[in-house]
């Protein structure tokens, strides 16, 4: 079985320090490489999780240079870069793509105009996933929503909670909207709010007698690494980004 070899940028975060664990329980992915802030040089266990095997690298100005991470890339052989970071450091994340020219999995939420603008221009050196909805619950979802509108007369409203702090409305809400609206033409409202518990990053979106709950990051770091297990084997997409509709076919098995 090949064995899909992964750069995390911000793999001490969150997401990341699930995506370590989940990758143990998974034969065909490792993560290599992480990048973090602070100096993890030698470290291999954080909280009593194991990171053997990684190379850490911090995000420096001078990270490209001969001695830097472009040649850190090439020793450590990877196929694939997820960067669930933070927007000050993603122009660094997305030259690094483009200089090693490996897929990009596009988790940092945050960015400026500029900053995706830039991200769309370099669709056309490399592949680049960057979806408003990582998690494949919430793909099907979307879809049953999808359905629900085209036999619903007249409009609907969507309705999603979050944990305080939540940039909104959501990047799911606007996915959402704008399926429905290539598919029926009619424009949904949504009604956004954020008073749920942060403890463990819940998400709940409704409409219609539709639910969807999400919650903790397990989950999503298992979908991540499945969508870049997919991303690493995907050609340049010229001008347009990969989102999981792109992507579900190949993903099924492992979604269902």
């Amino acid at each position: 079985m090949e064995t899909t070899r992964i750069l995390w940028s911000g793999l001490t975060g969150r997401t990341g320090f699930e995506a370590v664990k989940a990758a143990q329980d998974m034969a065909d992915a490792d993560i290599v490489v992480g990048l973090s802030r602070r100096d993890m040089s030698g470290i291999i266990d954080i909280n009593g999780e194991k990171f053997e095997g990684v190379n850490w690298a911090k995000y420096e100005t001078g990270m490209f240079g001969l001695y830097g991470l472009v040649e850190l890339t090439k020793r450590a052989e990877i196929d694939v870069i997820v960067d669930f970071s933070r927007p000050d450091v993603f122009d660094r994340v997305l030259e690094l793509a483009i200089r090693t020219g490996k897929p990009l999995v596009s988790g940092t939420s945050g960015l400026s105009n500029r900053q995706m603008a830039t991200l769309y221009d370099a669709t056309n050196r490399i592949p680049i996933f960057r979806g408003g909805n990582f998690r494949f619950k919430v793909k099907k979802f979307i879809d049953e929503a999808v359905k629900l509108a085209m036999a619903t007369p007249g409009n609907l409203t969507l309705y999603e909670n979050f944990y305080e702090g939540k940039s909104l409305p959501s990047e799911t809400s606007r996915v959402i909207q704008r399926r429905i609206s290539d598919a029926t033409g009619k424009a949904i409202g949504v009604h956004s709010s954020a008073t749920l518990d942060k403890t463990d990053l819940p998400c709940d979106w409704k409409i219609g007698n539709l639910h969807c709950h999400t919650v903790g990051f397990d989950e999503l770091a298992h979908d991540v690494l499945e969508i870049a297990k997919v991303m690493a084997k995907k050609p340049v997409k010229k001008g347009k980004l990969y989102d999981l509709d792109e992507l579900w076919d190949d993903l099924v098995s492992w979604a269902l």
